[in-house]
């Protein structure tokens, strides 16, 4: 008995797999052509690493501007979350050489006009 009911189970699993689902008129179709059942969407395209290590650079050195008291990289922004160690501390390292390139620009700034006007 249980001999024709694992039988029947095999047949019918076969038969379902091989009839597949599909929705729609298949006359239209050629033959072997998979009908597609859900409309293809395009995936937002994945960044290259140097691409992914720049915007998280930008991203520190923003928060570093908001906040000169802190220091860069003790806050992991969002879009920084994907990096590896590694990446992170490159983005880190460039990050502090904006905030150091920005003091420069400030201070020579001051230097070439001391009295703060014009």
């Amino acid at each position: 008995m249980h001999v024709r009911i694992t039988a029947a189970a095999a047949v019918i699993t076969a038969a379902l797999l091989l009839t597949g689902c599909s929705s729609g008129d298949d006359s239209k179709d050629e033959p072997g052509k998979p009908t597609p059942t859900v409309a293809p969407t395009k995936a937002p395209a994945k960044l290259n690493k140097a691409e992914a290590t720049s915007r998280c650079a930008d991203a520190l050195f923003d928060k570093a501007a908001d906040d000169p008291s802190g220091t860069v990289g003790a806050t992991l922004p969002k879009v920084c979350e994907p990096l590896s160690d590694a990446e992170y501390a490159d983005a880190i390292r460039e990050a502090t050489r904006q905030v150091n390139e920005a003091k420069q620009k400030k201070l020579q700034d001051q230097i070439d006009n001391p009295s703060g006007t014009g």
